[in-house]
């Protein structure tokens, strides 16, 4: 596939994230509880599995990329590496859960910057990808303080509490990021920035992680390794995908039967965010060193 498909692809994903974080902000609106957070969970639950977690399927074919995932010696030691980090990720958090947490969050606000890499400098993307975090805790500090004391317990609660600025303080800083982005002629982020704070605004905090997460993070992800492999590995791609993301699935049942005993609310939430957090550190690991190589290949 040409780079011009992917550009118009890149173009196309941005405008409907943009496009759908603006209805979903219009019509709740209209309607304030139009998803209750039972229909939440639920649709975190399936949008999670159904476009989120394939964008770290392909983390086999970014270590291929970096030269530890070619032989079957290598293959072995990285899928047990991978698992021997995600399950210490897991063992941490399960020792240090509020500590955990804000360090989930850092390292968070950190990855999602990389979504604005080629249109934004460091340090307004790294501002961006905090604020992206902080909107959400700020706008909605009460609702965010209980989906945390799921998370990470009663410090969890009061955590969210701790990292709640103020809201006009919070918009304020946004909006100058989108100024710059508008000075830059940087249309798309400008508009994708300005969709996310009022998704924030307006939006429960888990509907605005699903739209977020779904429709602009986990594609942008996904596009640009296609983009970058290019068709001729377009097969092998999809099917490393699909295995990837059955086997991630089946960790995540053996998490759910460990958590058996929780309601279904605080397991969902458990598996998606814990879970998240166990499969992002390898992933950030790995992003990390392909960033590595190709900086020494260009030194």
């Amino acid at each position: 596939m040409t780079n011009h498909f992917y550009t118009h692809a890149d173009r196309l994903q941005s405008f409907g994230f943009t496009l759908v974080a603006l209805l979903v902000a219009g019509l709740l609106k209209l309607q304030p509880d139009l998803l209750p957070i039972t229909w939440q969970i639920a649709l975190l639950a399936v949008l999670v599995i159904a476009l989120g977690l394939p964008h770290g399927a392909l983390d086999p074919w970014l270590a291929e990329q970096i030269g530890i995932h070619n032989t079957l010696r290598q293959k072995a030691l990285f899928a047990i590496g991978y698992l021997l980090i995600s399950v210490a990720v897991v063992a941490i958090w399960w020792v240090m859960p509020v500590i955990s947490l804000l360090v989930f969050l850092i390292i968070s606000a950190w990855h999602f910057s990389g979504d604005w890499e080629q249109s934004l400098n460091r340090p307004l993307r790294l501002g961006l990808g905090v604020l992206l975090l902080l909107m959400p805790i700020g706008f909605h500090p009460e609702e965010v303080a209980r989906l945390f004391s799921h998370l990470s317990g009663e410090g969890g609660g009061a955590l969210a509490y701790t990292l709640a600025i103020d809201p006009f303080v919070l918009a304020g800083i946004m909006l100058l990021i989108i100024m710059v982005a508008l000075f830059q002629k940087q249309w798309r982020t400008a508009a994708e920035s300005a969709a996310l704070l009022i998704l924030a605004y307006s939006a429960p905090p888990l509907l605005y992680f699903i739209v977020y997460f779904c429709l602009l993070h986990s594609p942008r992800h996904l596009l640009g390794i296609y983009q970058h492999a290019g068709q001729a590995q377009y097969a092998k791609l999809t099917k490393m995908l699909v295995l990837y993301t059955l086997a991630t699935l089946l960790l995540l049942g053996v998490l759910a039967w460990y958590w058996s005993d929780l309601s279904i609310e605080a397991l969902v939430l458990r598996l998606v965010f814990i879970g998240l957090a166990a499969l992002t550190v390898p992933h950030m690991m790995l992003v990390a060193l392909q960033h590595i190589k190709q900086s020494t290949k260009t030194a």
